[in-house]
């Protein structure tokens, strides 16, 4: 099986579509940074393909658009691809360049997340997270999953697990991986938040005796991020403290906190991160930034599902020490999600059908 993976160069993108591939052992694999000439080409490919993304599209129309709208470097890289059995990309930039390069080369296609404003009836699979679930009846074309594909299983941590407790000769003790992510419209991680945040981990390490690891995203603000890293940085019990594009040591540093970890603490506003902590098989706590009277965003009813099944735990700042206390001691074991499988599954029933 050929796979053409289509990247919009957003790591959390990149990562769906990365943790399908892997887990389809037998595929073969070729990846293409998709660049445009001008954000509003982008835009008016996606709207032609919305209004005419089902009608056949001779090919003699098909290069120009492409041409048009995108870079010279990718479309040459595009259009010397071979024949594949599928076109993956993730996003809404990258999903008109799906339906096309699938016309080009007679391959399926397939996009995680529902794009806009193209939607989902011209792909052959889509893989749409709960948030994205429209209307009661389900779609021949719609793989549901409650989160995100990713490449997290506990599976693979538990071998890098021991592997790193060795390579960086960590003592015997409970971990805490804190998964620090940044703003949006909805929520933000202010330097209040931080300064409450950087004490309750310093109690913790001392009155439990564990390690915090930490790592921050691109989107954390600076000043969060120079407040924790003041803080909790140069500890002996907070051995790992990563920031984005800093260089370091392990090949993998976000993954390595995730396999370390005995507990997760990621930040509500990043649901790609939260789903990547619950695909773990560590208890998982969901920390809400939010005031009480903001209005909540989708992902909140997808937490709100998670705890219910008891994949995920959520609290705010103020319960978070005893949530932490009860995860590490808790005996029920946790749920993870299984929503790569699932996607991988979809998938292979596609090809099944031709």
């Amino acid at each position: 099986m050929k796979i053409v993976i289509l990247s919009d160069n957003k790591p959390g993108h990149y990562k769906q579509s990365l943790g399908i591939v892997e887990k389809l052992a037998e595929s073969e694999t070729e990846w293409l940074r998709v660049g445009f000439r001008r954000k509003w080409r982008d835009n008016l490919l996606r709207v032609f393909m919305c209004i005419f993304g089902g009608t056949p599209l001779p090919i003699s129309l098909i290069h120009p658009l492409l041409r048009w709208s995108l870079t010279a470097e990718t479309y040459n890289a595009l259009t010397a691809f071979r024949p594949a059995d599928i076109i993956l990309s993730t996003g809404s930039s990258v999903a008109a360049v799906n339906l096309l390069l699938g016309r080009l080369l007679g391959a399926k296609t397939v996009t995680c997340r529902r794009p806009s404003p193209l939607g989902v009836r011209h792909f052959d699979l889509a893989i749409l997270p709960m948030f994205s679930w429209h209307g009661k009846r389900d779609k021949a074309n719609v793989c549901k999953t409650v989160g995100v594909p990713n490449p997290i299983s506990p599976d693979t941590l538990n071998i890098k697990q021991k592997q790193l407790i060795q390579e960086l000769n960590l003592p015997d003790c409970p971990r805490i991986g804190l998964l620090i992510g940044g703003a949006d419209r909805h929520e933000t991680i202010t330097s209040t938040d931080a300064e409450q945040l950087s004490e309750i981990c310093k109690t913790v390490a001392i009155e439990m005796n564990a390690q915090i690891l930490v790592t921050t995203s691109r989107r954390t603000p600076t000043e969060v991020t120079a407040h924790l890293a003041s803080t909790l940085k140069h500890n002996a019990w907070c051995p790992l403290f990563i920031e984005p594009d800093t260089p370091s040591e392990l090949a993998d540093p976000y993954q390595a906190i995730l396999a370390l970890s005995d507990l997760l603490i990621v930040t509500a506003d990043s649901f790609t991160m939260v789903c990547e902590a619950a695909s773990s098989g560590h208890p998982v706590i969901v920390l809400t930034l939010s005031r009480e009277t903001a209005r909540k965003p989708k992902r909140y009813n997808v937490y709100q599902y998670m705890k219910h099944h008891a994949i995920v735990n959520q609290c705010k700042l103020d319960k978070l020490k005893q949530h932490i206390a009860d995860g590490l001691t808790s005996r029920v074991p946790n749920t993870p999600l299984q929503d790569t499988e699932k996607a991988v599954h979809a998938i292979r029933n596609l090809m099944d059908s031709n």
